[in-house]
């Protein structure tokens, strides 16, 4: 029994820790992801990682959210470029 909790345990870690969520910048068309369990709130610090694996911080300064998607303008920590993401749900 104990053998049984132990495995679903680690195989629900395993699964929940590999979702990510893809995006796509606007003005670029460059693919980014975030980690799934990425929560977008104005004035908030997330990274997303492009599509060579290189990890970027970003400030959200504005969430657009519907039923398909859910479009952040956000501003990189590093260089001050402003842009726009869309994350399909």
């Amino acid at each position: 029994m104990r053998y049984l909790i132990t495995l679903i345990t680690l195989l629900v870690l395993a699964t929940s820790t590999a979702m990510a969520m893809d995006g796509i910048v606007s003005d670029t068309g460059d693919e980014v992801t975030v980690d799934d369990g990425t929560v977008f709130t104005e004035g908030a610090s997330i990274t997303v990682f492009d599509a060579d694996g290189a990890e970027h911080d970003l400030e959200v300064m504005r969430v657009s959210d519907s039923d398909i998607s859910t479009t952040v303008d956000v501003i990189d920590s590093e260089t001050g470029d402003a842009e726009t993401i869309e994350f399909t749900k």
